[in-house]
């Protein structure tokens, strides 16, 4: 019996001490929470510390940065007052960001500059008389030295050498026929050598107007014009055409292209996707087919759907196979172009005056049009032109872009060949 009611009070203590345990072990967790809480507090009131001090450098340094740029622009503005829009370095940047085509070449010439500095070295007694004399004359060594220097930058410039010796003949005479200023010495000299280039290279700036002429005719009803474009493998014709039908179409002049290269490649390809790009027609047939009737075929359809222009282009070929010349005088015949371009690459350095009259003997040549200036702005090439052959220059092709073409420049070749002073 005793043992019995020791057994239930011994229970109830072991009830009564786990409930104190769990009332212990609640009041602990509510203490640990309590704890977690005060903790995250102060947690956050240091990281809202943390951020003030943070915050408090960000705005000193922006401050700093703020006086830096004050005192940049109060140099900026002590240097140069000129504009306002030099002080923002984003805007000058884009200034030279948005140059065009031809002065990315005139900026290749001034690089060059250095190399075709013109000096002139004058003997003891012209110097003397320089110095006691006005106006003076030079003695034929001073001349031919000078020359001399004279020849070796139009050789650099890609004029030919027949050009060249042809020309330093003529500057000769006229040097030791001159009085220079002895205060302007190299100043007067460097201008009696672009007068000269001028005077050659106005024998090419006698050129038809490609636009004006279409227009005439169009005015006359003598269309299609035919325009039949010829060359070597590689100058870029076809992109040419393709730049000559854009220029016709932003002057509101119509036209269609013959893929009469049907030797070449993908020559029929390269025509459709450039008149695709451009918007015209393209009048087609098969690898192997005759030349000359696919471009009879583009003039016809020309004719039935009132377009003006008939760009005809052909295979490029070399002015030494007569096969393929044989067959270009074959599309003369059957086209009877009423213009035919040579197109020629800058690159192609002196011997393109004589490619050009070779070609010339065969099938008359009416303009010129010179690719790849910008990867070449010499510009010896149109001088040797004109001297040589007499034939206009049309345009200059400056990139790859369908407006990259320019009408050809006088001021342009003279500047590339012979700084002014």
């Amino acid at each position: 019996m005793f043992d019995a009611l020791r057994k239930k009070l011994s229970d109830a203590v072991n009830i009564f001490t786990k409930k104190e345990e769990r009332e212990e072990l609640k009041e602990e967790i509510e203490k640990d929470k309590e704890n977690e809480s005060i903790n995250k507090e102060n947690e956050e009131d240091e990281n809202k510390e943390d951020n003030k001090e943070i915050n408090k450098e960000v705005k000193d340094e922006e401050i700093i940065q703020n006086v830096k740029e004050k005192e940049e622009k109060i140099e900026i503005n002590k240097d140069d007052k000129s504009s306002e829009a030099d002080l923002h370095k984003e805007t000058a940047k884009e200034n030279i960001e948005d140059k065009s085509a031809t002065k990315n070449i005139n900026k290749e010439q001034k690089k060059a500059d250095n190399d075709k500095e013109i000096k002139m070295k004058l003997s003891l007694s012209t110097k003397l008389r320089s110095v006691l004399i006005k106006n003076i004359s030079l003695n034929e060594n001073e001349v031919d030295e000078f020359l001399e220097d004279i020849k070796l930058l139009l050789l650099k410039s890609d004029v030919s050498f027949d050009t060249t010796d042809e020309f330093i003949e003529e500057m000769k005479a006229n040097i030791l026929s001159t009085k220079f200023d002895s205060r302007n010495l190299k100043k007067e000299l460097i201008g009696v050598i672009r007068k000269s280039l001028f005077d050659i290279l106005k024998r090419s700036d006698t050129g038809v107007n490609i636009i004006q002429f279409v227009k005439n005719r169009i005015s006359e009803n003598a269309t299609p014009v035919k325009i039949l474009f010829l060359g070597p493998n590689g100058t870029g014709k076809t992109t040419t055409i393709a730049k000559i039908a854009y220029l016709f179409k932003n002057n509101n002049i119509s036209s269609c292209l013959s893929a009469s290269d049907t030797f070449r490649a993908a020559a029929i390809e390269q025509s459709v996707y450039h008149a695709e790009k451009v918007g015209i027609p393209v009048i087609k047939s098969t690898y192997g087919a005759d030349p000359a009737s696919v471009a009879f075929d583009a003039i016809a359809y020309a004719k039935s759907h009132n377009i003006q222009v008939v760009l005809i282009d052909s295979a490029g070929r070399q002015d030494t196979n007569k096969n393929l010349i044989n067959e270009m005088q074959k599309i003369v015949r059957i086209s009877k172009p009423d213009l035919t371009i040579f197109v020629g690459e800058s690159t192609a350095g002196n011997a393109l005056a004589e490619q050009i009259s070779e070609f010339n003997k065969f099938i008359k040549i009416d303009g010129i049009i010179l690719t790849k200036l910008d990867c070449d702005a010499k510009g010896g090439n149109a001088l040797s032109i004109a001297y040589e052959t007499g034939i206009p220059i049309l345009f200059f092709g400056t990139g790859e872009s369908y407006s990259s073409l320019i009408p050809y420049n006088v001021n342009f070749i003279v500047d590339a060949v012979a700084p002014a002073a």
